[in-house]
């Protein structure tokens, strides 16, 4: 969530073109400088327009695990279910079919083309090798520190069996999802990252049920129980229960909406990527759900439901990391877990008969719903899980056998009410004992409506993300300040990660919010600055973005000067972003050593 201190206030000023070739608007020497700051895009220009269009990354394997290669679209059949209909499937038509290789995209890996100074980009540098890129995010806010330990056993011995060409990335969450390594085949900077991966985030954070707790209020340590007049006490006690159960549910929240806002994180930061990735989550995850039990009226107390259920959340997460072309494989550190009811250290607050079976029988069922979260994220995003024998290694090669080869297909829906409905994709072929994984649905989320508020809310949002988004590609470039302490950049934003909708007289609408967050020496977040761009483009301007064209922008940062900045361009229909993350020290001092030709490409922090 974004800090209190954070506000709307106008700029300066503010000024929008499309940058067109070949006119006195914008001189074609002026285009060409602007694409040559920019990196370079995958082949096959294409403009998102209104019409939705649903893409699933489909592996197709036999019964020995082997990928089935050259099939045709005639050999899916795919159909969707919404909640409404849900025992009608409706066919849907494959408008786009290929199968993808992960060598091919590798060949299609541009040169690295150094930024000059003082200009900065979220462009994403394609990688040149022939495997899947591979994320670790090692959970410290959702796994115990015993587990950790684990962890890095496993992945000591992952590092000498991964092949010397796997680009690997490692996450950490702990109180804030941090980056300890960006991609890299180096194995020694990757032992480095993994020794730095551990956090204390999670402990005493809604790792133990209240009714298993035996200090908690009402158990036999807790201190009322043990007191002679129970009818006196009875429903302080009940109060008490019902308080340690408020703060167990909403530690649990907590850790769920983190660990969601992380994910995100990661999906955003990556989907500028092509081609299929994959994301090992290791963890023992969060449950799934959690039951409170419901008691009568006690005295004066009726005591609340705190039961939860994480089903829609997961779904929407999915659906976001399906978006990003991530697939995830949990994998649980904890391996084969026994009941800690059985444990030597163990000290249940109730030892009668039922009271072990109702302590057996509640830690059973957390296990059970930490392995269904798991299964949910996994079977939502096409990935699997990884589970019994801690093979690290093992679950990173079958992630990246999956993605070197699948097939992508995408369609149309044929249903126009988009409101907001989750709508399960089913995907069938005739080929015999062929296994199919792929997303299992998606969001039908209506477009953004635009309106200011709620653009507010979400861009503040963003200001707060720890990872550059790369959803719309765009440059900066640091320009001299009219005035002294004031920053001036010009943005170049590549039209393909923006939607525009047609007109009924012909033109398209153009709505983008083009922001600037300021931070100081700490962090802190100090001021939003927001300019949305809402216009019409003519035939011409819209057939120039069809050319290659970018649109431009150019934004001001008043006095006085702030320690950092992020940068943000949102597509305001779908919500896609792309940020950059700009230390200010790094603007003077490639204003002060011009002619410099050095990459300058902002980092994460």
């Amino acid at each position: 969530m974004c800090r209190s201190g954070l506000r709307l206030i106008p700029l300066l000023f503010s000024s929008i073109c499309i940058a067109l070739p070949s006119t006195a608007q914008s001189p074609a020497s002026q285009l060409q400088s602007t694409q040559a700051e920019t990196a370079t895009t995958a082949p096959g220009f294409t403009l998102q327009t209104f019409s939705r269009m649903v893409t699933l990354e489909l592996v197709v394997k036999d019964a020995k695990g082997n990928h089935i290669t050259g099939l045709q679209p005639s050999d899916f059949r795919v159909f969707e279910q919404t909640p409404s209909q849900s025992k009608e499937k409706r066919e849907q038509k494959i408008a786009s079919f290929r199968e993808a290789h992960v060598a091919d995209l590798a060949k299609q890996a541009a040169p690295e083309v150094p930024l000059s100074a003082g200009v900065y980009s979220n462009s994403v540098q394609h990688l040149k090798v022939p495997v899947p890129p591979t994320i670790l995010l090692v959970d410290g806010l959702n796994t115990a520190t015993q587990y950790q330990a684990q962890v890095h056993v496993q992945m000591m011995k992952m590092l000498r069996q991964l092949p010397p060409n796997v680009p690997v990335a490692v996450f950490l969450l702990g109180e804030r999802l941090v980056m300890l390594q960006g991609f890299t085949t180096d194995p020694r900077l990757l032992q480095i990252a993994l020794h730095k991966a551990i956090s204390t985030a999670g402990k005493g954070v809604a790792d133990i049920d209240p009714k298993d707790d035996p200090y908690a209020p009402g158990n036999s340590f807790g201190g009322f129980s043990a007191l002679p007049d129970q009818s006196i006490i009875g429903a302080m006690t009940k109060a008490a229960k019902d308080f340690d159960e408020m703060i167990y549910a909403s530690d649990m929240d907590m850790r769920v909406n983190r660990t969601i806002e992380a994910m995100l994180s990661i999906g955003r930061n990556l989907s500028g990527y092509p081609g299929r990735k994959n994301l090992l989550w290791l963890s023992t995850a969060f449950p799934i759900s959690i039951n409170s039990d419901a008691s009568d009226l006690v005295g004066n107390f009726v005591k609340r439901d705190y039961s939860r259920n994480n089903w829609g959340k997961l779904q929407e997460m999915s659906g976001a990391l399906s978006d990003a072309k991530i697939s995830v494989y949990p994998v649980n550190i904890a391996g084969v877990q026994t009941l800690s009811f059985y444990s030597a250290e163990s000290r249940p607050p109730d030892g009668s008969p039922a009271g072990v079976s109702s302590a057996v029988d509640r830690q059973t069922e957390t296990l059970s719903n930490q392995q269904e979260t798991m299964e949910v994220l996994a079977h939502g995003t096409g990935g699997k899980v990884c589970v019994g024998d801690n093979d690290l290694g093992d679950c990173i090669r079958k992630a990246m056998e999956d993605s070197s080869d699948y097939y992508e297909l995408e369609y149309y829906p044929d249903s126009p009410n988009w409101n907001g409905d989750y709508r399960k994709v089913l995907i069938t072929t005739e080929q015999h004992g062929a296994h199919l994984a792929y997303r299992q649905g998606y969001f039908a989320t209506p477009l953004g409506s635009g309106d200011p508020k709620a653009q507010q809310v979400a861009l503040q949002a963003d200001c707060q993300d720890f990872l550059d988004a790369t959803s719309v590609l765009f440059t900066a470039k640091s320009l001299p300040a009219d005035s002294p302490g004031q920053l001036k950049f010009a943005v170049s934003i590549d039209p393909t990660g923006l939607t525009l909708a047609p007109a009924a007289d012909g033109s398209h609408l153009l709505n983008v919010s083009v922001a600037v967050c300021t931070f100081n020496e700490k962090g802190w977040p100090l001021q939003l600055m927001n300019y949305p761009i809402d216009r019409k483009l003519d035939p011409t301007q819209y057939n120039s973005l069809l050319s290659g064209a970018s649109i431009r922008q150019s934004i001001f940062v008043p006095a006085p000067k702030p320690a950092a900045v992020r940068l943000l361009v949102q597509d305001v229909a779908t919500g896609r972003l792309g940020s950059v993350h700009i230390d200010l020290d790094d603007v003077f001092n490639a204003a002060s050593a011009p002619g410099q030709s050095t990459p300058q490409q902002a980092q994460p922090h």
